[in-house]
């Protein structure tokens, strides 16, 4: 997860069911990967699923948008061309 922070420079981290980070005032990337999650949810109905901003939900969340093909190929996860990809994919985040 740390690994993920720091390559993305962005900050994103798990956020679990109090969405701290944006009642806090939390980075631009746990702020944007609460935009993403709030259109395009991960989680399942009830709830279950990664913690928001974490490498995993990252990667569930290209798995589910088709951004990865079949042998895993995609954009650098986390990267400017990762999160461009996500939001085209999304129709965008009404900004």
């Amino acid at each position: 997860m740390r690994m993920l922070v720091a390559i993305l420079g962005l900050g994103l981290a798990g956020c679990g069911e109090a969405r701290g980070p944006e009642a806090s005032g939390g980075s631009e990337g746990d702020r944007w990967a609460l935009r993403v999650e709030d259109k395009f949810p991960v989680a399942d109905t009830e709830g279950h699923g990664p913690d928001v901003g974490s490498e995993e939900w990252a990667r569930a969340l290209q798995w589910k948008l088709g951004m990865v093909d079949n042998e895993g190929h995609g954009p650098d996860l986390g990267s400017a061309e990762w999160r461009a990809a996500v939001e085209e994919k999304i129709g965008g985040l009404g900004e």
